[in-house]
């Protein structure tokens, strides 16, 4: 089983670990600080080093309670001892969208009731869906003041644990339209301050003031019920 550091601190940038899987290119640590994609957010890139060896991640994803990780070239063996560098400016764009799409999924739920149907970070910009029948430009435009006016508030990310069957009872920490996957006893809980609270799995900075201002840019219609709204941030 993986250990995930950065479901405690995203701030994490190295660690050592031990290789307990390897096969041709792809390896599993002991303990790992680089996130795997999955929930919208893409997977980290970094450095592994053994000795003076490096081997570049390039991609990451689950494998059950294990993180599997490509590398660029192949040599990296079992119980092999090794130290992992993260890129961290990749890391930290990811870490500021994640914390503002949280925000815009409140924003957006508690103007319309609706539920995110998609979503997917990026370095540049961030898409999310919503089961809603319509957006306008006004209504958008409140959306963006909304969430400008929470992010200067400087409200404080902190990070806890339920078990899944008390935090089932609680609808508040679900944005996504699909119920959870089943396989998750213990779920990780992500509150921005009093303004938000949601069960998630990504990495998120401290502060709402870190994440800078959220700039929608457009939004399109993707189906009767369902509306995106692209945004960036500076």
């Amino acid at each position: 089983m993986t250990q995930k550091l950065y479901l405690d601190d995203s701030y994490l940038k190295e660690c050592e670990a031990t290789i307990t899987h390897a096969e041709g290119k792809f390896v599993e640590l002991d303990k790992t600080i680089f996130y795997p994609q999955g929930g919208g957010q893409p997977s980290d890139i970094g450095k592994i080093f053994r000795g003076k060896e490096e081997f570049r991640i390039i991609h990451g994803k689950n494998n059950g309670e294990n993180v599997s990780y490509e590398t660029d070239k192949e040599g990296l063996k079992v119980g092999d001892k090794i130290k992992c560098i993260i890129d961290w400016g990749p890391r930290y764009k990811y870490m500021r969208m994640h914390t503002s799409a949280h925000i815009m999924a409140q924003i957006v739920n508690k103007e319309l009731g609706a539920l995110i149907t998609g979503n997917q970070l990026g370095l540049e910009e961030t898409r999310m869906d919503f089961s809603v029948p319509e957006f306008d430009k006004e209504l958008l435009k409140r959306f963006e003041g909304k969430a400008n006016e929470i992010i200067e508030k400087n409200l404080p990310i902190s990070i806890s644990y339920e078990e899944r069957e008390s935090a089932l009872k609680r609808p508040e920490l679900f944005r996504l339209k699909d119920v959870l996957p089943k396989n998750i006893p213990i779920l990780r809980i992500v509150a921005i301050g009093n303004f938000d609270i949601q069960a998630d799995g990504g990495t998120h900075v401290k502060t709402t003031k870190e994440i800078g201002k959220i700039k929608i840019t457009d939004f399109k219609n993707k189906g009767a019920e369902n509306r995106r709204i692209y945004w960036t941030l500076e």
